[in-house]
């Protein structure tokens, strides 16, 4: 009779671990990155962005402080998808031509720009820097960085 008591106690005690982790609200780490919560990266290098299928490439960056403070690719290439109505602010390189458009604080692009000309600026392996704002696994904004 005391040995059933001690089945059943256990059982219990592993039902109730698993219903604490199911119940508990934390969601697995792949369910967290597609979840929809709209964040915004570090600043990357776009290399490639296709309109017609609205796939953008990326990868993370590193600052080097010396001399210049240049921006150097870190990490994995990525790939996400640009939402059709996307905003795309340039500084320079996507559609602002030889003047800087950009805000003085932040040194961040302030020209509306479109994503056809998103696209020719990243062609035959030119870079753009710039913060994505993502919603889940889609760009939703992209916003060239200025440096010298």
């Amino acid at each position: 009779m005391t040995r059933s008591v001690r089945v059943f106690a256990a059982a219990g005690a592993v039902a109730a671990l698993l219903l604490s982790g199911a119940c508990s609200g934390a969601k697995p780490k792949a369910a967290a990155a597609d979840s929809g919560k709209v964040v915004t990266t570090p600043v990357v290098l776009i290399k490639k962005y296709d309109a017609a299928s609205g796939a953008l490439e990326y990868q993370g960056t590193k600052k080097v402080q010396e001399p210049d403070e240049a921006i150097e690719p870190s990490g994995p290439v990525q790939t996400a998808t640009v939402a059709k109505d996307a905003t795309v602010l340039g500084a320079v390189n996507i559609c602002s031509g030889e003047d800087a458009t950009v805000d003085d604080k932040t040194g961040v692009g302030v020209k509306p720009c479109t994503l056809r000309q998103l696209e020719a600026a990243v062609k035959d392996g030119a870079q753009v820097d710039a913060y994505l704002t993502m919603k889940g696994r889609t760009v939703t904004k992209v916003a060239e960085v200025y440096h010298p």
